[in-house]
């Protein structure tokens, strides 16, 4: 049975076996309360492109299926409580955004702002790093023209809406400013303290982090700046999800409100390393690193078998190259250093990739060889 359900046929054995991680900890995740059942299945279908989430795919799965593969049974479906209203009841954000950062991320953010009509200006650390971000947004609109996908007069409009500056004060008329840098504790706690100094006590801060919590980053600041997080995906410009969690609920709704007016889908969850995509997706990639580890499977036939089985839009190791190998792996040690779990220390064989230097398409190998048609696998 792939995820779309249509075929009626469970998945085998080995694909199972291969998913059962990520199954289970998405059971595990719901029983935490962390995220609710369906935010945990719509993070997985717009973050990972799954075409059905995890919970779902428990629950369409035959009873002696499941507890032949030693899944656990998943939480109810249930109707769960309209929060729009609550978000429609929020303080509306129709500021401009600050955007701090200038790499792919920045980059991506500050186009989908603009793209929603959002004036959005842009923090870099040099003029000439907040200009290659400037060059960056205009021809990926253009490219959008090109395609028919925007017009001429909205091109122009959305470059219009994109400012630049080096200094953080021109940043003060911004509700909140979204920071888009490395994912480094000092780097991100450094950012988030020259923010602090120079806008308004209102201003609400927000990090774009992937496995770091609010916690963590906003350590060291006053209590009363308001720091949330609001994670997009790469590339921001097209992936709908962005996952939202603070310590002020009314100021989640705002944030979760703005979400959906740029046309993106708001997720909500706890302030735990990974939110909910991280956290299911990354150990599950270690997982398959050790299945190849122990010479289950080639990275060919990996790929392939969990694209027929579950529909994925790519396999394991075509996904870990495209994040990259070394990201991957700082990110499964992150979760790691949170939790202590053995299994969620980084697998010998990623390990080994990141240190040969073969971190995936970017380096031209990883998992796979990209550097010529023809690929072939570690």
């Amino acid at each position: 049975m792939s995820q779309d359900m249509k075929s009626g046929e469970a998945p085998s054995e080995a694909a199972l076996s291969l998913f059962s991680g990520l199954l289970r900890d998405a059971v595990a995740l719901a029983g935490t309360g962390l995220a609710s059942p369906a935010d945990i299945d719509t993070a997985m279908r717009l973050g990972a492109g799954h075409p059905v989430g995890p919970l779902t795919l428990l629950r369409h799965l035959d009873p002696t299926v499941r507890a032949a593969a030693g899944l656990p049974e998943p939480p109810e479906a249930v109707v769960e409580p309209d929060r729009s209203e609550q978000e429609t009841a929020a303080e509306v954000w129709e500021h401009p955004v600050g955007v701090a950062g200038t790499g792919t991320m920045a980059s991506g953010i500050a186009e989908a702002l603009v793209r929603a009509d959002v004036p959005a200006i842009v923090l870099g650390r040099t003029r000439a790093s907040a200009e290659r971000l400037h060059d960056a947004v205009a021809t990926s609109l253009g490219k959008a023209v090109a395609r028919g996908r925007l017009t001429d007069d909205l091109h122009q409009r959305a470059l219009a809406h994109l400012h630049l500056t080096t200094d953080p004060g021109d940043l003060a008329d911004c509700g909140h400013v979204i920071e888009a840098v490395a994912e480094d504790l000092a780097v991100k706690q450094e950012l988030l303290r020259l923010l602090d100094d120079a806008l308004p006590v209102d201003t609400v801060l927000a990090t774009n982090t992937s496995s770091l919590t609010v916690a963590e980053i906003r350590a060291g600041l006053p209590a009363w700046r308001t720091v949330i997080a609001l994670h997009f995906f790469n590339p921001a410009k097209a992936m709908k999800l962005v996952e939202v969690t603070g310590p002020d609920e009314d100021v989640v709704n705002a944030a979760c409100a703005w979400v959906r007016r740029i046309g993106k889908v708001p997720v909500r969850c706890g302030d735990e390393r990974g939110f909910v995509v991280n956290r299911l997706l990354i150990p599950y990639l270690n997982d398959a690193v050790r299945a190849l580890d122990a010479g289950a499977f080639t990275a060919i036939e990996t790929d392939a078998l969990m694209c027929e089985a579950f529909g994925h839009p790519m396999g394991p190791f075509e996904l870990i190259d495209l994040i990259g190998t070394d990201v991957t792996a700082a990110a499964q040690s992150m979760l790691h250093q949170a939790s202590g779990d053995a299994r969620l220390k980084p697998a010998d064989g990623l390990l080994s990739l990141v240190a040969e230097g073969r971190f995936g398409r970017k380096s031209g190998a990883g998992f796979h060889d990209h550097s010529s048609p023809t690929r072939s696998t570690t």
